[in-house]
């Protein structure tokens, strides 16, 4: 056993032992609750994987197969979310390929391999069944499809835990935050790939090679490079979000003082206003996103859970009182568009009476409202503030110190020939840092058109691309996750700099959590609110990989490693408490107080099944079934729970159906970018997706206190009938989404 997995393992020991760094973790109630919750939801998705094969949209052939494809297999496109299918179909062929390789002789690769050809699918697919799979309407090619998938994508996680165990480096493949958006920053960015610092502190140039393989040493070449590089670059896009709020007045204002006090409240915002006695009517430009605060607008307040509109309204109406006058502020309208910011504003200017600008002057013009409103927009479009597009990313890959530069720097082009097959990019070993490291600076947009996104299921592929690519250079590498191993959560550069401040200067505060992260990281430190939550789940990843490599015929230090690993699992699995402290006659899953909680109740493996599953969904009415199972099987639970455990069921069932809406709201909103022209449309920053608010939906929460049985009954029956009106919800949402263009509904 390696001297790394040696110490991973007396790591483990260590904190069963309650010994772990020399110190006990303090987990109060409030934070192993809330890193519970978080580092659940995080390995629910993580299992999902498992079972789906990544989202069940990431392949085609099955892992271990002959039938898996070759290297040559089609690709989707880039730019959708099929864009990691056929690359993590055909890891299986591709890796045992890379075993007959000179170069992919270790140890590491060939027990990667052996795994990954051992592996046997059937118990999961009789598992799958179990839980409804494979029959039914619709369960055809489709079905076959994600089967295999799901099988796939098992094996590669089976087979990474196994060469881990073997002694085989964990890829790390990351996209950097801050992205170049324009020419200026992408030559930033060029110049920083480009130019280190030397021993003495004097920047100069190094080699850095475009997607051709030539190097551009010359300033005048790389300024060439940039030229052509930045010829997909997007403009930023305009802002056009606007809305119309009303103030009641408290008492009679001057004009100068209204005037002023608008003006304080809105800023250096555009605006007009209109007033009528003890009432003003505004329009006004805002940064505020005004599609969601239509939607809330629109289904009426009662029926949301979005506080945007009260906190909108709250600012107003505190900076109008910050100017002296007292009033209170109501948005009554939101738009978000440039055709329905003219026609209101045109109506706007219509309906009202000695319409004012925010100097106080009226505006020219009102007897025409059309001419009027089109001369108020071209004065007020040079102040709309634009939003960057994504048009460049930054990604880093990185392997160990000591690993052959060359040869990660041959597999980090490999992977972005194969992931980002048209677009230009450039490549370079920064050799200044311990690791290794190969930055890239890759368009977001190809000359074709297509754009290039990092969803969740991307960034599994590029990892495992990444680490495919590496054995192929004869590099000991797998995609391994970080919930296998119950690391910390890494930290950024943003931490690493704070931490590093601090050290330096007693003078600058840093968070205590920030210091706790960073270190915890480098010192590879157990995290114990994932055993705490996920103890269960993480032993029986490691006790499947121990059996798959046993079938193999894996024997030797390779096993014992994986094993050791598994077993520590399993034993904090049975002597775990609440607190994350191990400790005789500890209950599985008990809390501080001694009691079993949710967590351990037998329902959870049926109801984790039926989450992960939900990553399976491809369009809305398949999400909303998903969503009536996994809310049925809430209830089911819900029915068997001591009252004692309410109370924290509830917290975990709300943020549960949080993140289901969310997904369905995603879906919905690419139902609906497919059904306005597919991908040739204006593409949607993945920030917009995830935000967009969530359809409108009844909740209702049981109290923590404990019920007679009659009242009891008439809740499940009131929860059910709610469970029942979803679907018909989320169609009438559907359906309010697709409204035209000329209708007024947004007010």
């Amino acid at each position: 056993m390696s001297g790394r997995l040696a110490g991973y393992a007396a790591e483990i020991d260590r904190y069963l032992r309650g010994e772990s760094g020399g110190k006990h973790e303090d987990l109060d109630e409030d934070k192993s609750l809330t890193g519970a919750r978080r580092e659940a939801g995080e390995f629910q998705a993580m299992t999902s994987y498992e079972r789906t094969g990544g989202g069940g949209r990431l392949g085609q052939g099955q892992a271990g197969s002959p039938a898996g494809g070759g290297r040559n297999a089609p690709r989707s496109s880039p730019g959708g979310l099929g864009a990691a299918g056929s690359s993590m179909s055909s890891r299986a062929p591709k890796s045992a390929a890379a075993m007959s390789s000179p170069k992919a002789t270790s140890a590491p690769i060939m027990v990667y391999g052996v795994t990954l050809a051992g592996f046997q699918p059937e118990e999961e697919e009789e598992d799958w069944k179990r839980r409804g799979g494979g029959g039914g309407r619709g369960a055809g090619r489709s079905g076959g499809t994600g089967r295999a998938a799901r099988a796939g994508y098992q094996a590669r996680a089976v087979a990474a835990r196994a060469g881990y165990a073997a002694g085989a480096q964990p890829a790390v493949f990351k996209v950097m935050p801050n992205p170049p958006s324009t020419k200026e920053a992408a030559a930033r960015l060029l110049n920083y790939i480009g130019k280190r610092e030397d021993e003495k502190g004097e920047k100069h140039d190094i080699e850095i090679l475009d997607e051709d393989g030539q190097v551009l040493a010359t300033g005048g070449a790389r300024k060439a490079f940039l030229e052509t590089f930045c010829e997909t670059f997007e403009p930023p896009l305009e802002n056009t979000n606007f809305i119309e709020a009303r103030f009641d007045l408290a008492g009679e204002v001057s004009d100068a003082a209204l005037s002023e006090a608008l003006n304080k409240a809105f800023g250096a915002k555009p605006f007009i206003y209109a007033q009528d006695g003890q009432t003003v009517q505004v329009y006004a430009h805002t940064d505020e996103r005004a599609g969601p605060l239509a939607k809330v607008l629109a289904g009426g307040r009662e029926n949301s859970r979005s506080k945007a509109l009260d906190k909108i309204e709250a600012r107003l109406s505190e900076a109008m009182g910050a100017a002296g006058l007292v009033a209170k502020a109501e948005v009554t309208a939101a738009v978000s568009r440039e055709p329905k910011a003219k026609y209101f504003l045109q109506k706007f200017i219509r309906t009202n009476k000695d319409v004012r600008n925010s100097d106080g002057e009226p505006v020219r013009g009102a007897k025409n409202p059309a001419k009027a409103a089109a001369a108020v927009y071209e004065q007020w479009r040079p102040q709309f503030s634009g939003r960057e597009r994504r048009n460049a990313y930054h990604l880093l890959f990185s392997a160990r110190a000591g690993t052959d530069a060359n040869a990660v720097m041959a597999a980090a082009r490999a992977v972005l020939e194969e992931r980002a097959p048209g677009y230009k990019f450039v490549l370079a070993h920064h050799k200044d840092t311990k690791h290794v490291h190969i930055h890239a600076m890759v368009q977001a947009r190809s000359a074709d058109g297509e754009r290039l996104k990092f969803y969740k299921p991307d960034l599994v592929a590029w990892r495992e691309t990444f680490a495919e690519k590496a054995r192929e250079n004869g590099i000991a590498m797998v995609a391994t996750r970080r919930m296998d191993h119950a690391m910390t959560r890494p930290f950024t550069k943003e931490h690493a700099g704070a931490y590093s401040r601090a050290q330096s200067d007693p003078r600058y505060q840093v968070s205590a959590r920030t210091i706790e992260r960073v270190e915890a990281k480098r010192q590879r430190r157990i995290d114990g609110q994932s055993l705490v939550v996920n103890g269960d789940a993480i032993a029986a990843a490691w006790q499947k990989t121990v059996t798959t490599m046993r079938t193999a015929g894996i024997v030797g230090q390779a096993l014992t490693a994986a094993e050791s690993i598994g077993n520590n699992f399993l034993r904090f699995r049975g002597d775990r408490t609440g607190e994350g402290q191990p400790g005789p006659g500890a209950g599985r899953g008990a809390d501080q107080s001694g009691q079993k909680s949710f967590l351990s109740h037998p329902g959870m493996r049926e109801l984790n099944a039926l989450i992960g599953d939900l990553d399976m969904a491809q369009t809305p009415l398949e999400m909303r079934r998903q969503m009536a199972r996994v809310n049925q099987a809430l209830d089911n639970m819900r029915e068997t729970l001591p009252p004692a455990h309410q109370g924290q069921f509830e917290q975990y069932r709300e943020e549960v159906n949080d993140k289901m809406h969310d997904r369905l709201a995603r879906l919905q909103f690419e139902r609906q970018q497919q059904r306005r022209g597919g991908g040739g449309g204006e593409p949607i920053h993945e920030r917009e997706a995830r935000a967009r608010d969530v359809p409108t939906r009844d909740n209702p929460r049981e109290p923590e206190q404990p019920r007679t049985g009659t009242e009891q009954e008439k809740v499940r029956a009131k929860q059910k009938d709610a469970n029942k009106q979803k679907a018909q919800q989320a169609e009438e949402q559907d359906r309010k989404t697709q409204r035209s263009n000329d209708n007024d509904y947004e007010r």
